[in-house]
Parts: structure tokens; sequence; C-alpha cells
């Protein structure tokens, strides 16, 4: 029998992929499960797999690498799609198809296989990462070739073949969980003239339900990436999950928004991402401090075009990698304190702190002589008055 590595989730789609690859394509199936930080009983998931028909499981704690090698990268690049997406899953793609492509390899496999839907992102993301990492490896995708149209008809097969169904949702609406943060869409969230029902929201409380005190953090950074939480040394994982509660009890980063999916329509997401929402407010207020007015202007036309890479399946490219070295020695000052204070959905800064801040205060201060010459001062002013003069005299602006 061919065999086939299977990125199991362990949710409705990957069960019946699995169940379907077995019983229609004859395939013997390895089912990979990677921990990225999803919630609920990891081991649980390999057991599932087991019990849905796998030939064997493999699953593998990648928390650590997902949040230095790929939420990391994407943070020092300030990048957020679409104004509100900060690619949780996006993210997360490639370094599943790394670990499907490295998984072949070890098995003798030639196929590797995914549970995106025909009309996703994700099949875009896995399918362009396997081919770039090993373009020998060929894709079986169960969702554009099975007849089931329909979620309900998903757990249909379920229940008939009478695969693992406990703990599985059947809600109409999909989600997608990691460390970085929660993508729901579809099924009940398709009117975009409805808000979401409180149940769709996973990680973070109603900011109206939130304390009723706001709770003080403060961030260390050090070249861009977050090493502490209020004066702790935490390890990237344990720092990141603890913001995610900490952010998340008192309702940061919720974003309902309308976006432009890689096919081409609109689609309504609701995200949550309090750690993610969290640090990127906080790297962003370190950079007013740290880096000077070139790279202020010029940063988020870059940090666009690198979101756009990540959500358009472009992480294996040589520009994404060049833009990561650009972000990555813009970043060699961006070390300091955030401090910020948390209160039911908002985020006030308290006080930024940087042993490489380029703020300068006698230069700033505006009642007081020190810092520029006055002689300077009126020099500059000459040159902008002159360019406004010459305007003036040719092409007077109207009154």
């Amino acid at each position: 029998m061919e065999k086939v590595v299977l990125a199991y989730s362990g949710g409705v789609d990957t069960t019946a992929a699995l169940h379907w690859l077995k019983r229609v394509r004859g395939l013997k199936v390895v089912a990979l499960a990677l921990n990225l930080g999803q919630g609920g009983d990891f081991d649980e998931v390999a057991e599932r797999a087991i019990e849905a028909g796998a030939d064997s499981v493999h699953a593998l704690d990648r928390r650590r690498t997902f949040v230095k090698q790929y939420c990391f990268k994407a943070l020092k690049a300030s990048a957020r799609y679409e104004g509100a997406y900060y690619l949780s899953a996006a993210l997360s793609r490639p370094l599943i198809a790394t670990e499907l492509v490295s998984m072949a390899r070890e098995e003798g496999a030639r196929l590797v296989a995914h549970g995106a839907p025909p009309k996703g992102n994700d099949q875009f993301r896995f399918e362009c990462a396997v081919v770039a990492l090993d373009p020998e490896i060929r894709t079986i995708a169960p969702m554009r070739e099975w007849e089931m149209k329909s979620r309900e008809e998903v757990l249909a097969y379920l229940k008939k073949h009478n695969l693992p169904l406990r703990g599985v949702s059947e809600a109409t609406y999909s989600s997608d969980r990691n460390l970085w943060g929660v993508r729901s869409s579809a099924g009940e969230l398709e009117d975009p003239n409805q808000p979401a029902p409180e149940h769709v929201y996973q990680i973070t409380t109603d900011p109206h339900a939130g304390p009723d005190k706001p709770e003080e953090v403060e961030i260390r950074f050090l070249q861009g990436e977050p090493v502490a939480l209020n004066g702790k040394k935490l390890e990237a994982v344990e720092l990141v999950e603890e913001l995610q509660r900490v952010a998340g009890r008192h309702g940061i980063g919720r974003f309902d928004t309308i976006e432009d999916r890689i096919l081409g329509f609109k689609s309504r997401e609701v995200y949550e991402a309090p750690a993610a929402h969290l640090l990127h407010f906080a790297h962003d207020e370190l950079e007013k401090l740290t880096l000077d007015h070139e790279f202020i202007e010029i940063k988020p036309l870059l940090a666009q075009r690198y979101a756009a890479l990540v959500y358009d399946s472009q992480w294996f490219t040589k520009l994404r990698e060049s833009l990561d070295a650009f972000f990555r020695e813009c970043q060699e000052y961006v070390t300091g304190t955030i401090r910020l204070s948390l209160y039911k959905g908002s985020i006030q800064v308290l006080g930024r702190h940087s042993e490489f801040s380029i703020y300068d205060r006698e230069a700033s201060t505006r009642h007081a002589k020190g810092g520029i010459p006055a002689e300077s001062v009126a020099g500059y002013l000459d040159l902008r008055r002159l360019n406004q003069m010459t305007h003036a005299f040719k092409q007077r602006p109207k009154l």
C-alpha cells in the first residue's frame, strides 16, 4: 500500500479525511499532529487518529518553533493583514508543511494530505509550501475530491462510519486556534450584518464583562523580541501563553472584519488575538522611541507587503526572506520596556523606556532654549519658506 502523511488536527474535516484516504483511496495513513497551542487535550488528538484508522501517529510539540521562527518574525515586521488579522493560521501553515515534508521523507512517502476546504486559503498555503520544499512530493486534498458539500454531510459521514466525535463541536462555523490567536468564519458568521454570538469567542472575555479595575503590565523587548513580563524573564511560549490569559480576561484583541481572500472574494472573519495584539501594540510604541523618521515612514509599507506574502501562501520566497533580513537589521536597537494599562478591551500606554531611545527631551521642549541653536532653526526655516515662495509665484494657492 502506498503511504500518505496527513496533517491531522483531530477536527471534523481531518478525521473524515483520514478515513476517506484509507477507504476510498486505499492508502496507508500516517497522521501527523502538531501541538501549536490549540488548547484541549493534545494526547486525545492522537488517540482519535488511531480510532479513525490511522496506521501510525506522530504527535509533536512545535509551540516554541512556531512562536520563535514564525510569530516573532511577523512581530518584528509589524505584519497585520488588512489592519485586522495577525496571521495566526497563515503563519502556522508553512510550519505544518515543513513538518509534513520532513515526516514524508522519514516515512518514505511521496504523498501528503491536508483537510483544507476548496474555497479556503489554507489549500494554497499548504500546497505552495510543500512544492517549494520538495517538488517531487504530491499533495492530496480530500475536500476537493470527495462528494460531500457541507459540514452537515461530513458530520453525517463520521456518524455513519462510527468515527470518533467526542469533543467535536457540531457548530456550523469553522474555527482554527493556536498560540497566536483564533480564527472563526463561515456558517452562522456569514451574515456581516449580524453580530458574532458570544459563544464564538474562545480565549477572550466580553470587554464589557471584564474586570472593573485596570491591570498594568510591563513588557521587556530585546532587539524586537519580547523576553520578560513584569520584570520576570520568560521563555517565548510561556510569555505568549501568559499574555494570552492576561489580555484575554480584559477582552483585548477582538476583531470582526471583512477580508479579501486569496481566491478574490470577500469573507467575514472573527479573530481573537489577545497576546499578538498586546505585543504588536507595545512593539510599535517601542519602535517610535528607537527608530528614526526614515524607518518609521518606510516600515508600514514593507509590513503590509510582508503580511500579504504570508497571507497569500508566499512564505518560501526570496522576497520574504529578504524582508526578514531587513526587519532583523532594523530591530538592532529596539530594546526596552513598555508599561501598559489594560481595561475592558482597551490598551493605554503608561510609560516607555529604552537605553537606545533617540527621544531628546532637551531638543523637544518648547518652553526653553537648548538642543537646537536658534540660528540653525532660522536657516532651516528660510529654506522651507523659499520653497513655498517659489510655488507661490508660479502656482498661487486658492484662498
